[in-house]
């Protein structure tokens, strides 16, 4: 039973398709969003998979460095390319084309670590494959989403992807991948991925093909030198705009000085402490699940008239809170900071 659609939509709503649930109306976003959600528990096995397996070779923390830096190093160099190519091809294709290219990088890993042959620098060169292409793939779903549901679902349909990234690739795709390594080895866990990339690429095979929004005759003549003119356009938009540069300058100073070091060192902090790949994916999932219920939570509110302000604070509080408590000398008596005189 259906009720009438929203204002400014002209879908009928089911009564279960309602609040954060209302983009799942569409049959669209059902397939993007069953193969978002597959390619984030798959990128979820695939942390598990590769830290434990540097570990089962001997590794420590400087080659798991080695085999994890690869990824965003291929993410970040394709980021930009990737926002400029899905302009202009179609974005179901581009879509298709990189869960192939992650798939094949990571039956190759699998097929070694299978064998016995696996090493660390194979390791490292399937994260940069895979980076590069999830670098490409999100780019093309951002540009593509716009174009599968309303306007108004938009807020709502980021709001289910802010819910499934920390929930898949940090809780529950982790929490799979560790039971694979702990009843098996790290070598099943590649596989695993590569069934969970299988599966995604079979869910994008339902997304009906999506003309470009973009007028042909904005595109340029040359297609390479258009696209180069675009991704200039872009480098200048991005470092003239400050708003803009100064949170894109803060996330990645964030994630070199506290997410690198969280996926790096953690896993060898759990194993000198006798832990093992579940007491690491739960960990991740901890982590996961509190941003999944911030995000659920954001979706169901307005957004914030000064959004950014509040981003970059959220981001920044923890942070700075912890860097107080860690730094700051403490009283005897009691675990607040000393004031000058107690000193």
């Amino acid at each position: 039973m259906s009720i009438p659609p929203v204002p400014g939509s002209t879908t009928p709503v089911a009564r279960w398709a309602r609040g954060p649930l209302r983009p799942f109306r569409h049959v669209q976003y059902r397939w993007l969003s069953a193969a978002t959600a597959l390619e984030l528990a798959g990128e979820g096995v695939w942390i598990i998979a590769i830290v434990w397996q540097v570990i089962a070779l001997g590794g420590g923390p400087t080659q798991l460095s080695m085999a994890v830096t690869g990824y965003a190093v291929g993410m970040v160099a394709t980021a930009l390319i990737g926002g400029v190519v899905a302009d202009r091809v179609p974005r179901r294709r581009i879509l298709l084309a990189t869960t192939s290219v992650r798939a094949v990088a990571v039956g190759v890993v699998a097929l070694l670590a299978l064998t016995g042959a696996v090493q660390v620098w194979h390791l490292g060169v399937g994260s940069l494959v895979v980076g590069m292409a999830v670098g490409f793939y999100f780019p093309a779903y951002s540009a593509l989403l716009p174009s599968i549901v309303d306007r108004d679902d938009l807020l709502a349909a980021n709001g289910v992807e802010g819910f499934l990234r920390p929930t898949l690739q940090h809780a529950g795709g982790p929490a799979l991948g560790s039971l694979v390594v702990a009843g098996t080895s790290p070598a099943w866990a590649f596989t695993m991925v590569l069934v969970l990339q299988l599966a995604c690429l079979t869910a994008l095979l339902g997304l009906r093909p999506v003309a470009l929004s973009r007028d042909p005759q904005t595109l340029g003549s040359h297609p390479v030198r258009g696209a180069l003119a675009d991704l200039r356009s872009g480098v200048r938009y991005m470092v003239s705009t400050p708003w803009f540069f100064a949170t894109l300058l803060f996330a990645c100073i964030m994630i070199l000085m506290v997410v690198g070091p969280m996926e790096v060192l953690i896993p060898f902090v759990v194993e000198r402490g006798g832990g093992g790949p579940t007491d690491h994916a739960t960990i991740l999932a901890a982590y996961g699940i509190g941003g999944a219920v911030a995000a659920l939570g954001i979706s169901m509110f307005r957004m914030p008239r000064r959004y950014l302000t509040v981003m970059n604070a959220m981001w920044g509080w923890p942070v700075c809170h912890c860097w107080w408590w860690g730094s700051a000398p403490r009283c005897r008596s009691s675990r607040r900071p000393c004031s000058s005189s107690e000193r």
